[in-house]
């Protein structure tokens, strides 16, 4: 009798003690999760200890760039919307997906501020945008911006520099946005756009829709079409990937 006591309080001591140490790691994976945008703000990881996702893009270092931002409002629409603000929060949810799936993601701004530091011309802002990828050797660099045109414009357009680092990543973007956002397809289009022609990665740069479109605009200024956008480029990178 008092041996099976013994062995039932063994038992039972060594349940507390896995119990214990259990809640020691889940202490630590919060903390992991909290701490590690302190010192670099702009570079964002999924939480590690997240074992429900798949990390397909495990390894990837990609470079989410918010078109303008800032002293520099972008487009603004009919009714007011600034192209800064719409970019940032397609950023914002597209860099929430890569990390999510295992990429490392560096975004050029997090806030409503310019990239470079102090009064810079247009191509130092740019060349700094440029210079956060290149020095990061990132395998992609996605800059994210709304069109507009003195004309009703409308629809989706991603670009891409002709003879650069890689031609396919525009059309896989353009079409699963396409798939996403159901506006008319204007294709992908060479461009020659700074922060195309001085990446040294594979670069997009993509036009979501016509913020001097009312129709559109209303529909870039609705938090769910957004995420739509980040899903779409999201998509699109990922098929990239598989094909590479």
């Amino acid at each position: 009798m008092k041996k099976q006591i013994l062995i039932s309080l063994i038992v039972m001591t060594l349940f507390l003690s896995v119990i214990s140490s259990t809640s020691t790691m889940v202490s630590a994976a919060a903390y992991d999760t909290q701490s590690q945008n302190i010192g670099k703000l702009w570079e964002y990881q999924t939480n590690p200890y997240q074992k429900s996702q798949k990390h397909s893009l495990k390894g990837k270092v990609i470079v989410v760039d918010p078109g303008h931002g800032g002293s520099d409002a972008g487009a603004i629409g009919p009714s007011n919307v600034l192209e800064k603000n719409v970019t940032l929060a397609i950023a914002r949810d597209l860099r929430q997906l890569l990390a999510d799936g295992g990429a490392t993601v560096i975004m050029t701004r997090i806030s409503d501020r310019d990239v470079s530091n102090g009064e810079v011309s247009d191509i130092e802002e740019l060349q700094a945008r440029v210079d956060i990828a290149n020095q990061a050797n990132a395998d992609l660099f996605i800059s994210i911006h709304a069109d507009a045109c003195d004309e009703i414009g409308s629809g989706t357009t991603t670009y891409f520099y002709p003879g650069g680092n890689d031609d396919d990543l525009a059309p896989l973007i353009q079409d699963s946005m396409v798939n996403q956002l159901k506006l008319y397809d204007r294709g992908s289009q060479p461009g020659d756009f700074y922060v195309l022609k001085n990446t040294n990665m594979p670069a997009i740069l993509t036009e979501a829709a016509f913020l001097s479109n009312p129709k559109e605009e209303k529909l870039l200024a609705n938090r769910d079409f957004d995420k739509k956008v980040a899903t779409g480029i999201y998509n699109g990178i990922k098929k990239y990937f598989l094909a590479h």
